[in-house]
């Protein structure tokens, strides 16, 4: 695992775990919490998912960020968006509507992760198409399940996810 920040001051980290046969996963986590980050990690690790993790720490980044990819055709494929709805600077809800509204992103799935599910997150998440939720893990086997759950995403939505490796 490498992390590399970029011109613009986000933190890019690669996690190859393996060999594979597509290039890795392009993979936006918009999130504050640097542990719910390295649990995020871990389990992309566990699963065998080679990605490139663009962490956007606060709401403000994350619109900027989109905004730039938006922009730039030759700026990397966003293959899926890892959301924390309750960002400072600006919440989950006015990324979703951003990327919902973005030329090239519009229709990159989305996992949301919240640390309580309620019934105005649900409906803030389905109003933006969110794809699916996930309560954020506090325990090893939940951390196993958010590997699984992106796995199944990027091999329903994404490039596939094969491995050549075990």
């Amino acid at each position: 695992m490498v992390g590399l920040q970029d011109a613009d001051g986000y933190t890019r980290v690669a996690v190859k775990p393996t060999s594979y046969v597509t290039p890795p996963f392009e993979i936006l986590i918009a999130e504050d919490n640097p542990a719910d980050v390295a649990l995020m990690r871990e389990a992309l690790k566990m699963h065998h998912i080679a990605c490139v993790l663009h962490v956007l720490r606060d709401g403000e980044q994350a619109l900027a960020f989109l905004e730039s990819l938006d922009k730039d055709p030759k700026k990397p494929q966003v293959d899926l968006l890892i959301l924390d709805m309750h960002l400072p600077k600006h919440d989950g809800e006015d990324i979703l509507k951003r990327l919902r509204s973005t030329e090239h992103y519009a229709q990159t799935p989305v996992i949301v992760m919240t640390a309580e599910a309620t019934a105005r997150t649900d409906e803030q998440g389905t109003k933006n198409a969110a794809m699916f939720y996930f309560r954020k893990p506090s325990t090893l086997d939940e951390l196993t399940e958010l590997g699984s759950v992106v796995r199944r995403v990027l091999d329903k939505y994404g490039r596939s996810t094969r491995d050549i490796g075990p």
